[in-house]
């Protein structure tokens, strides 16, 4: 089964914003909605053992009949640690390129869950500003990639369904591949444990 939903062009806060505020009496059926959207996509496109980020982009890729584009990025403070543009024939994430793996994955992971609740937004960025933003890829491309300000529901469950893949990824002692470093694997591990 292929998913055929086209996306937004972009997401992110707004500077300073939180994404406005979360209606909570909505709360549990959102975190119902979350759950069921992670376990659907997870029976599609299972999560590799060992677990590695690129390989199940490739399962989603596959899945979706779209290209995904992964980019790091310079973080700079104040500004998103990741974004995702839909583009005419493929998706573009862009993440944190100086952080670690594990953090790195997550911020895919969250703009991974925008992409398939094809969460949609407001546009802000100019492509100058794109382009002093990422100068080494061309302005048109990232000219709304960094720039669409999303409510607080959807943050919310983008930050949730993240929480939640990254969870299955790393919470088997099969998800900590073999070769990672002693730090990389009690990283895994004590995430796993704080998200229950």
């Amino acid at each position: 089964m292929t998913s055929s939903v086209i996306a937004p062009r972009c997401t992110r806060l707004a500077p300073g914003e939180r994404g406005g505020p979360i209606d909570e009496r909505g709360l549990p059926a959102l975190r119902d909605r979350a759950r069921e959207r992670v376990r659907a996509v997870l029976a599609a496109v299972p999560l590799p053992r060992p677990w590695s980020m690129n390989a199940w982009v490739d399962g989603l890729e596959a899945w979706r009949g779209r290209e995904i584009d992964l980019v790091p990025i310079a973080y700079r403070p104040g500004q998103p640690s990741g974004a995702w543009q839909a583009r005419p024939d493929y998706d573009l994430i862009a993440y944190t390129e100086h952080t670690s793996a594990l953090h790195q994955d997550h911020i895919i992971a969250h703009e991974l869950a925008h992409m398939l609740c094809a969460h949609t937004g407001t546009c802000l960025m100019a492509e100058a500003e794109a382009a002093e933003l990422a100068p080494d890829l061309e302005p048109r491309a990232l000219s709304h990639l960094l720039t669409r300000v999303t409510t607080g529901t959807d943050e919310y469950e983008a930050e949730l369904m993240a929480v939640l893949l990254m969870s299955a990824a790393t919470s088997e002692p099969a998800a900590v591949q073999p070769g990672a470093s002693g730090r990389a694997a009690d990283q895994a591990r004590r995430l796993a444990a704080l998200l229950g």
